[in-house]
C-alpha cells in the first residue's frame, strides 16, 4: 500500500514539474529570430547581441562623424562628430574662421572679448601678430632684455623682432655682413629671410624673367621652377604644376593629399602659400597683406606673416 502511494505521489510530482514549462525546447517564441539556444533553455540565442547592437546604434559616440575642425563644419549648425558640442561650442573648432573672430587690429584693441573665449584683446592668442599686440618690433625694444608685448618671447626670440637690425636676417645690413644673425645655419642671401624677402635689395632674387633661364639666380640651391620663389609666384607663367602635385585650385579643393606629404588641400603650404591658388583664402597678396586681418587664421597678421614677408610678389611689406 505504501509502495502504491509513493508511486502515485511521484507521478503527480513529475506531472507538476513538466506542466511548469512555458514552451517546448523546439518551439520558437514570437520574439525569437527562429533559432533556439544551445543550452536547451528555449531563450533567443542572439537576444543579447540584438540588445547590444540596438544600444550601439542608438547612442552616438565621438568619432561617429568627421572631426569638427574646418570652417565648413564649424558653421553648419550640426554636431558633426557626435560629441554633443555644436560648431563654436566644440573645442575642435577653435581657430576656424566662424569661431575665431577676434583677430583684426580693431577687434584686438576694443577692450572686449569679441569671440567669447574668455580672453580679451592681446590676451587672446588670436590677436598675436596684429598691430596693437605686436609692439616688440623696434631696435630699442628688441634689445632691452624685456618681453615688451607679453607674448612669452623676449627680444630676438620674438618673431616681431626679426626684421630689426639687432636681430634677424631680414634687412640689407644683416643680409650682407657675412654673419648668421638669426642662428639658423644660413648666412646672408642663402637665408630665406634675405633671399626670399622682396624688401632686401642686396640679394639677387628670382624674377619672372629669370625663372626659365636654367640658373639658380638667388643661390639657394634651387633653379627656376624647382624654386618656390618661381613656382608659387603668380606673375610667373613658365612653371606648371607637375603631375601628382598639389598646386592647382582643383587639387587644393578635392579633399585628397595629392602630393602625399601628409597635408591635404589648404592645410598644405603648397596650396596656402601659393600665389596661384584662389580657393584657400591665403595671406599672400598685397590686398590680404595690408588689410589688418589674419586672413589665414595662423596667428600672424599681414607683414608679420611669412606668407606676406617671404613672398617676392608682395610689395606692401617694404615700407
Amino acid at each position: 500500500m505504501a509502495t502504491t502511494r509513493m508511486t502515485i505521489l511521484a507521478a503527480i510530482f513529475l506531472a507538476a514539474v513538466l506542466g511548469c514549462r512555458s514552451d517546448d525546447d523546439n518551439v520558437v517564441d514570437a520574439r525569437d529570430d527562429g533559432t533556439t539556444s544551445d543550452d536547451g533553455s528555449g531563450a533567443d540565442a542572439d537576444s543579447g547581441a540584438d540588445a547590444d547592437a540596438d544600444a550601439d546604434a542608438e547612442v552616438p559616440t565621438e568619432g561617429d562623424g568627421p572631426v569638427e575642425d574646418t570652417d565648413a563644419l564649424c558653421g553648419n549648425g550640426l554636431d558633426d562628430d557626435g560629441d554633443s558640442f555644436v560648431d563654436c561650442d566644440d573645442y575642435d573648432c577653435t581657430g576656424t574662421l566662424p569661431c575665431d573672430t577676434e583677430r583684426t587690429d580693431t577687434l584686438c584693441d576694443n577692450g572686449l572679448d569679441d569671440d567669447g573665449d574668455g580672453f580679451t584683446d592681446c590676451d587672446d592668442w588670436s590677436c598675436e601678430g596684429t598691430t596693437p599686440c605686436d609692439t616688440e618690433n623696434t631696435d630699442a625694444l628688441c634689445d632691452n632684455g624685456l618681453d615688451d608685448d607679453g607674448d612669452g618671447y623676449t627680444d630676438c626670440d620674438d618673431w616681431g623682432c626679426e626684421s630689426t637690425s639687432v636681430c634677424g636676417e631680414a634687412n640689407d645690413a644683416n643680409c650682407s655682413n657675412g654673419t648668421d644673425d638669426d642662428a639658423d645655419t644660413y648666412i646672408d642671401c642663402a637665408d630665406d629671410g634675405c633671399g626670399s624677402n622682396p624688401c632686401v635689395t642686396v640679394c639677387q632674387h628670382e624674377t619672372p624673367a629669370t625663372c626659365g633661364n636654367g640658373i639658380d639666380d638667388d643661390g639657394d640651391g634651387h633653379a627656376d621652377c624647382d624654386d618656390w620663389d618661381c613656382s608659387r609666384d603668380p606673375r610667373v607663367t613658365a612653371c606648371t604644376c607637375p603631375a601628382g602635385g598639389e598646386c592647382t585650385d582643383a587639387a587644393c579643393s578635392n579633399g585628397t593629399d595629392d602630393d602625399a606629404n601628409g597635408h591635404i588641400d589648404c592645410d598644405d603650404f603648397n596650396c596656402l602659400r601659393n600665389g596661384h591658388i584662389t580657393v584657400c583664402g591665403g595671406e599672400n597678396n598685397d590686398t590680404a597683406c595690408g588689410n589688418g586681418i589674419d586672413d589665414d587664421a595662423n596667428g600672424f597678421t599681414d607683414c608679420n606673416d611669412f606668407s606676406c614677408s617671404r613672398s617676392l610678389w608682395v610689395t606692401v611689406c617694404c615700407g
